[in-house]
This record gives C-alpha cells, sequence and structure tokens, in this order.
C-alpha cells in the first residue's frame, strides 16, 4: 500500500462525511467540499483568456484566484517511517495533515462554526473506527486553528499519525 492510497482514501472519506453539510463557496454559493492530495492545485492566471467573438482579452479582472477553490481541504504526507522501532512495535507510519478551508461572509463568524462542526466529524469518525482500508489511525490527534484573522475566509488542521500495513520482503536466493 502506498502514500498515495492513503491520500485517496482519506480524500474520499472526507468527501463522504461532509457531502450533507451546508457549506458555500467564497460568493456564498452552496458548494461540496474538495480534497486534493498534498497541496491545492496551481491556479492558472487566466480562467477565461478569449472573449465570446474569439477576440483574445487581456483584461486581468478576469483571472482566477484562489478563491474558486473553497471549500476544500488538502491531506499532506508530512513525512514516513518504514520499519520503526518502537515500543508499539506498529512498524511503518506516517504523519498526515488534513487542512481545511471554508468562506462564509455572515458577520457571526458563523464560518469558525462551520470550520469546528466539519473536523469534528472527521475526528468523530476516526475515533469510532480508527481503520481505513489496509490504514489505521492513532487516536490521538491535534487540532490547530488559524492565528491570523482571515475574515471570511476560516482555516484549521487535524495531525494525524497512519499506520501502514507491511510490505512484503523478496525471498534470497
Amino acid at each position: 500500500m502506498t502514500l498515495n492510497e492513503l491520500q485517496e482514501k482519506l480524500i474520499d472519506e472526507v468527501e463522504g462525511i461532509s457531502k450533507d453539510m451546508c457549506l458555500t463557496d467564497s460568493r456564498g454559493q452552496p458548494a461540496r467540499l474538495k480534497g486534493y492530495p498534498q497541496s491545492i492545485p496551481v491556479i492558472s492566471l487566466f480562467r477565461d483568456w478569449k472573449e465570446a467573438d474569439g477576440q483574445e482579452d487581456m483584461n486581468f479582472g478576469a483571472q482566477r484566484d484562489g478563491e474558486d477553490l473553497f471549500p476544500y481541504f488538502v491531506v499532506r504526507i508530512d513525512g514516513a517511517e518504514y520499519q520503526v522501532d518502537d515500543k508499539d512495535g506498529q512498524g511503518n507510519r506516517a504523519r498526515v495533515f488534513l487542512v481545511f478551508a471554508v468562506a462564509d461572509e455572515s458577520p457571526e463568524m458563523k464560518g469558525y462554526y462551520t470550520l469546528t462542526a466539519l473536523m469534528e466529524r472527521v475526528i468523530q469518525r476516526f475515533q469510532e473506527n480508527q481503520a481505513l482500508g489496509p490504514f489505521w489511525c492513532s487516536r490521538k490527534m491535534n487540532v490547530v486553528y488559524q492565528e491570523d484573522d482571515t475574515f471570511p475566509q476560516f482555516f484549521s488542521g487535524i495531525e494525524m499519525l497512519w499506520y501502514l500495513p507491511e510490505m512484503e520482503q523478496e525471498g534470497f536466493w
């Protein structure tokens, strides 16, 4: 099992966990949470560089920015260790960060509550059942919130330790 498979499984699981939540994009329209492995996608400078009549439009007002991504999360592998010899005897493990981003323009700061509810769903899922296919996680998790005020965008993360299945060793001749 590879780290890429762990990322894919986590993305599918978190998207499923959040599918019935009321989330919005940066324009306040209903949107579903979208997951990305390792980082958010590279944003093209120009979203639409041709006008309807086919003429080139070099208007930077039509440029695309990161706001088009909201709401989103990233499954980032911070590092992995193989054949770890420790008291747990768990073998292979990876440190994973789930980084969440939501947007909400409500003056009541509801984006913070939405973000917390989203993370609590994910934490509850893996506190109740640590398995995800051939992978399993530690019940110990760390949660962090942004320090700066980035209203109307809200960011947070969950740090997790995931155990990886053993890799088969080839026989010697």
